[in-house]
């Protein structure tokens, strides 16, 4: 497929880019609320244009996940110097697929591992859905697995998913309070006093980090509706977590959530024979 015209698939980026905001609505209109109920059905059920649909993640990714993104700059003696730009994702025909192979899984109740090549933006997809499934899924459990914790905070992918949340919260109008807001688990929710007793309420969504280091048997009983295995290029015992996982995620003939795997070659022996 050639793709012609892809900055069309970011309306919303495009407006906040040059605006500073993604609507000039007053809040509490008619305007506002129809404006952020058409955002909130196109990050979940997908955008199309001239014919060609991307998915509901791919259009939350495009419009509402700025990243670190190489740009090339000018210097005064005429040189060009590469620099960290932090702005909205390019459109890639990989990104395109990717999705819908995502989206494809869910449907046909299967799961994915992707062998990819580093610097790929994975980190920043993986948690672009994370973000996606903790606004806009009331109740979802979303997990990500990583035999080391530095794959998941420092510059890992909870990291980036948390920066996510925080610039969602600051510019639009899908801001969540939060039950619980720790550097491994965030749930979206409040409480309210209720005869005497803390009730949550609320979106309670979560995502949730797990170290899991040398006990693949950590993953047991965490059933979510996205699940990710990081970093599965040098994880020892990640088929051993997949497996154990996998029976959480079934009913019956149904699955009830996509497990992923990404990783990048490169390694020998056990870290990657699992991948």
């Amino acid at each position: 497929m050639i793709f012609q015209n892809t900055h069309n698939f970011s309306p919303a980026a495009r407006t906040y880019l040059k605006s500073g905001y993604y609507t000039d609505a007053l809040a509490g209109t008619k305007e506002y609320y129809e404006f952020w109920d058409t955002e909130r059905s196109r990050c979940l059920y997908g955008f199309e244009v001239d014919g060609v649909r991307i998915t509901g993640y791919h259009y939350f990714y495009l419009n509402y996940c700025p990243i670190d993104r190489a740009v090339d700059e000018v210097l005064p003696d005429g040189t060009v110097q590469a620099r960290r730009e932090r702005t909205f994702p390019a459109f890639y025909d990989g990104d395109y697929k990717y999705y819908h192979a995502v989206d494809t899984c869910r449907k046909e109740n299967k799961h994915m591992s992707v062998l990819k090549a580093r610097r790929k933006g994975f980190s920043y997809k993986a948690g672009s859905m994370l973000a996606r499934n903790y606004f806009f899924l009331r109740n979802s459990k979303n997990f990500v697995f990583a035999e080391q914790k530095e794959y998941l905070t420092g510059d890992g992918l909870l990291s980036k998913t948390w920066d996510f949340i925080s610039f969602i919260d600051d510019n639009t109008a899908w801001t969540q309070p939060r039950l619980t807001d720790k550097e491994m688990h965030k749930q979206s929710g409040y409480k309210k006093r209720v005869n005497g007793t803390d009730v949550a309420l609320g979106m309670k969504s979560q995502i949730i980090g797990v170290s899991l280091k040398d006990n693949p048997h950590k993953v047991r009983g965490k059933a979510g509706e996205l699940i990710f295995f990081e970093e599965a290029g040098s994880f020892s015992g990640l088929l051993t977590a997949w497996e154990i996982a996998m029976p959480t995620m079934k009913q019956g003939s149904k699955t009830l959530g996509t497990m992923i795997a990404f990783g990048t070659g490169g390694e020998e022996g056990q870290g990657f024979a699992s991948l």
